[in-house]
């Protein structure tokens, strides 16, 4: 997990040098949209969620952009049955593992030209992501299930590879369709991971 961590952050190093010695043009701008998530190799369901978060956008040549920005990603899943290591024995159901995470993408694009105020948007790189909250609920009988998503047996570093495609209109709004595929560890018992696609609605300043 430290060589992802350094990994992730000599890109990111890399896009602020690039930047302060080139001064190519950074637009910024916001995003929001839906999630559909679940938690791979875990009997689940697919859950419903939310995105939203600040973009900024490097222009390298006409064609040429990399992508990154900060964003508040809900992921997790909809389990139908969960079983605690602490309870043996009892089985809760209609479970629902709802997880928040702080996301850093570091996304190399490409815009291609369809008409004089619509490009089409093509872009996919790796993504850095940290658990802030979350819960655990569901039901056995009498008993309730309420515990927080981010305890002693789950991972809240998420690291893994994303992309995207979509279209921008007037250099301004964008409409993407995108996925993550999580490449560590949710619970650090097990091979579960995160995987979700979302739909974004972005405006630029």
């Amino acid at each position: 997990m430290n060589k992802i961590k350094i990994s992730f952050l000599i890109i990111v190093g890399m896009i602020i040098s690039i930047n302060v010695s080139a001064q190519l043009p950074v637009s910024f701008g916001v995003k929001a949209g839906i999630n559909l998530s679940e938690i791979q190799n875990f009997e689940d369901d697919i859950k419903v969620g939310f995105n939203f978060g600040l973009t900024a956008d490097l222009q390298l040549t006409d064609n040429f952009y990399l992508m990154s920005g900060l964003e508040l990603t809900n992921k997790g899943t909809k389990g139908k049955s969960y079983n605690l290591a602490d309870q043996q024995g009892v089985t809760y159901s209609d479970v629902k593992l709802n997880a928040l995470y702080l996301q850093l993408p570091v996304h190399a694009g490409y815009k291609l030209e369809v008409a004089p105020t619509i490009k089409l948007i093509f872009r996919a790189g790796p993504y850095l992501a940290y658990g802030i909250g979350g819960k655990i609920k569901g039901e056995a009988g009498n008993k309730n299930l309420d515990i927080d998503f981010f305890g002693d047996d789950t991972n809240r570093f998420d690291f893994g590879v994303g992309g995207a495609v979509g279209a921008e209109f007037a250099d301004k709004i964008t409409v993407t369709l995108g996925a993550d595929q999580g490449l560590t560890k949710v619970f650090k018992d097990g091979d579960q991971k995160n995987r979700s696609a979302s739909l974004s609605v972005g405006y630029k300043f």
